[in-house]
């Protein structure tokens, strides 16, 4: 009789290990630099360093904003002078590579105080003479947030 609690313990244990959530795979070598690469962007952003930013994005960048119109380098630069809170929250980064010297990095952006603070992001970045340039961004907003306000 005594084993029966016993047992129903060791099955619960087991269970329960198997249940956690497997940890997420590292990184490969190339995921980590378009991942960092994107993080010092998204600094820039938020301290105003249009030098860093200029020199981060490629001359012929074209970017969709939430309403759907077009947006070039100039008016990114124009965004990069006002800057962005310095709390916002980048996550759920993921990296597809479409070659050696090509990389979508999406991921999902909260920018407090913003009229639309939750974004879905795609930014493609291309390596120039060895160095990435951001060349094309799509900012999506998430619909069941559009209306949220701080």
């Amino acid at each position: 009789m005594r084993s029966i609690p016993l047992l129903w313990a060791v099955m619960i244990s087991v269970s329960l290990a198997l249940a956690q959530t497997p940890q997420a795979k590292p990184l490969s070598p190339f995921e980590q630099e378009l991942v960092n690469n994107q993080n010092q962007f998204m600094q820039a952003l938020a301290e105003k360093n249009v030098a860093y930013v200029n020199q981060s994005v490629a001359d012929d960048f074209q970017g969709i904003a939430t309403n759907g119109d077009f947006y070039d380098k100039e008016e990114l630069l124009g965004a990069a002078h006002e800057g962005m809170p310095k709390d916002l929250r980048v996550y759920e980064v993921r990296v597809v590579r479409l070659d050696d010297g090509c990389a979508v990095v999406a991921y999902n952006l909260i920018v407090p105080g913003a009229r639309l603070r939750y974004r879905h992001m795609s930014d493609t970045w291309t390596k120039d003479a060895g160095k990435w340039k951001l060349k094309f961004q799509q900012v999506t907003p998430n619909l069941w947030s559009a209306t949220d306000f701080d």
